[in-house]
């Protein structure tokens, strides 16, 4: 998060310079702005209200998302259907893979549970690309295919840096936090941990 101070000798706000990146693909730009795009989701206009712990689990998704498109990862986030904000927040970041499953149920462990595959046909199918290209998508349809298309963008152009650290997910996920700076780290090590918070 970041804190702005008004000065008044200045006339500008302290702290806001820390953040912006003359290139809007680079690594400590797409990950803010990837978790202020989930926060904005599942709060709208009171994202900025939110708890530290809501704050650090959007890092941790922005990192997942980004990670993601360099290799898949054995991670999965689940949210209890009581929690509005929960699911908005698992089914945005599901948006922004390059691939994955989300998959719904009742009961925690859905692994010894009987799964019903959900799969459009091409004709369905059709009709949702159709909805993606139209002219004015709705503005979630949009936002998720922009937001996702930045991260591809920006792992694409910074792949050979993220991989120095090694080929795993948990060094993908490390090299990321180091990439980007404070207080990616710190959400690293939470993601790598297993993400209790």
């Amino acid at each position: 998060m970041m804190t702005m101070r008004k000065t008044p000798e200045a006339g500008g706000f302290e702290g806001l310079n820390d953040h912006i990146h003359s290139n809007a693909d680079s690594i400590p730009y797409v990950l803010p702005m990837t978790a202020g795009y989930l926060l904005e989701c599942a709060y709208g206009p009171y994202r900025l209200t939110v708890s530290r712990r809501t704050e650090e689990t959007a890092r941790m998704m922005a990192l997942f998302a980004y990670a993601s498109h360099i290799r898949a990862l054995p991670l999965v986030f689940s949210a209890w259907t009581a929690s509005t904000a929960d699911c908005v927040m698992v089914q945005a970041v599901s948006l922004l893979l390059p691939s994955g499953v989300l998959t719904i149920g009742t009961v925690p462990n859905l692994s010894k549970t009987r799964c019903v595959p959900v799969s459009a046909n091409a004709v369905d199918q059709g009709i949702a690309t159709l909805l993606d290209t139209q002219l004015m998508p709705s503005r979630a349809r949009m936002d998720a295919g922009y937001v996702r298309q930045r991260i591809a963008r920006s792992a694409d152009m910074n792949r050979s840096r993220i991989l120095e650290a090694g080929e795993r997910g948990g060094a993908i996920i490390r090299a990321l936090g180091a990439l980007a700076g404070v207080p990616w780290p710190q959400a690293a090590a939470r993601l790598i941990e297993g993400g209790v918070l």
